[in-house]
């Protein structure tokens, strides 16, 4: 018996639509990355020159000057603490398995090196197992999901807060919630959410009390808060001051200003500078539900090192001493993360991390043990899951 032909394209011909879509993607990224890296270089001139208080409508901008030099901190008697977690989640037949594990880690510094290390509330505790009944579609299932990765985060972070003493705390991400919306939804979901807002709330109130810098290290950023700022407030006195021509028409390029705010201060930030700092944005209605510390969340990114991207930077000015904590938070990441010239991130976060990732090894323990208790004649796989070919 002959195998059925193919219909439509030939297999040559899908090949060839995929190598022309290859090409046009590299090439898109190569344009751009040349695009941005003349602008960086026209705002280089310039950057030590660049007096932002001139500029009356910057009032999202903290600093002085839009790249700032870093000096690293000694680190001579110094607690930092570390908040990760991991989830995995299951669409098992009548109900949904959200399995989430929090680890925090302590590295104590004397005189600029490691000296000893801690775990809370230990190195490799048991996840927490999270059933669902109720029938949620798949948005809000994602979002009860991520929500209860963030309280569990939430929650040890505010522990260490108040019992390790230590001098920064930081989050693996934002210290503002994420990718969550408040309406509309069910009761389960506006429940998690209204939980995770105090959640929020209470580490910052502890953080605040216990004189905690808290801070949060976004990995991968897909922000572009700063060209924003940058496309609307600075730009046009850049444009104005210089001599015209390609500069100025690099400067209006849409795919510049358009892109991340990686993307484009990799080209502008040399290891060892930040950016200026900024408010962390208008109040959206999930900024809104956090009250009067809204208004208390500051963001910079930092390059670190020489072979990888700026670092999202995030902090809570707890006290009310913005200039202070200004100071202090970036010398102490850039003297934490300057160790690897390819990846920027403190230590302590990638070892709470790695501390809580799950594995797919990890539900499979679960999942085995309700089916030892429902009996030989039980399924719960979806039907997607189970296929006998």
């Amino acid at each position: 018996m002959s195998l059925p032909k193919s219909l439509g394209f030939s297999a040559g011909e899908c090949q060839g639509e995929l190598e022309h879509t290859l090409a046009e993607i590299v090439e898109r990224i190569r344009e751009q990355d040349a695009r941005r890296h003349s602008l960086a270089g026209l705002v280089k001139k310039l950057k030590n020159g660049i007096d932002l208080t001139g500029i009356s409508e910057l009032t999202e901008i903290v600093d002085h000057e839009l790249v700032v030099k870093v000096e690293p901190d000694h680190l001579s008697n110094a607690a930092v603490a570390g908040v990760d977690g991991g989830m995995l989640c299951a669409e098992l037949h009548g109900l949904d398995l959200i399995l989430v594990r929090a680890v925090g880690a302590i590295f104590h510094y004397r005189e600029g090196e490691l000296s000893a290390a801690e775990y809370c509330p230990d190195e490799a505790p048991e996840p927490r197992l999270i059933p669902i009944m109720e029938p949620l579609d798949a948005r809000e299932f994602e979002l009860i999901a991520g929500m209860q990765r963030q309280l569990a985060e939430l929650r040890l972070a505010t522990h260490m807060a108040e019992i390790c003493e230590a001098d920064l705390l930081l989050l693996d991400g934002s210290v503002v919630p994420q990718y969550v919306d408040r309406f509309p939804h069910g009761k389960k979901v506006m429940g998690a959410y209204r939980e995770l807002m105090r959640a929020f709330v209470e580490l910052y109130e502890t953080c605040a009390g216990r004189g905690v810098l808290l801070v949060g290290a976004v990995k991968d950023s897909r922000s572009a808060r700063f060209l924003d700022v940058f496309k609307h407030k600075v730009l046009p006195g850049l444009i104005d001051g210089s001599s015209g021509g390609n500069e100025t028409s690099l400067a209006r390029d849409e795919d510049i200003v358009n892109s991340r705010d990686t993307a484009f201060l990799n080209h502008l930030l040399e290891p060892g500078e930040r950016s200026c700092v900024l408010k962390y944005a208008d109040a959206t209605s999930v900024l809104h539900d956090l009250g009067g510390w809204a208004k208390r969340v500051y963001v910079f990114y930092l390059k670190a090192v020489p072979y990888d991207y700026p670092l999202r930077v995030e902090f809570i000015d707890g006290r009310g001493e913005v200039a202070q904590t200004v100071e202090r938070v970036p010398s102490m990441l850039y003297a934490l993360s300057g160790h690897h010239d390819s990846f920027g991130l403190p230590p302590v976060l990638i070892e709470a991390d790695a501390c809580a990732r799950l594995t797919e090894a990890d539900f499979d323990v679960v999942r085995d043990g309700i089916m030892d208790r429902l009996g030989p004649s039980a399924f719960l796989d979806l039907r997607r899951n189970r296929r006998p070919f």
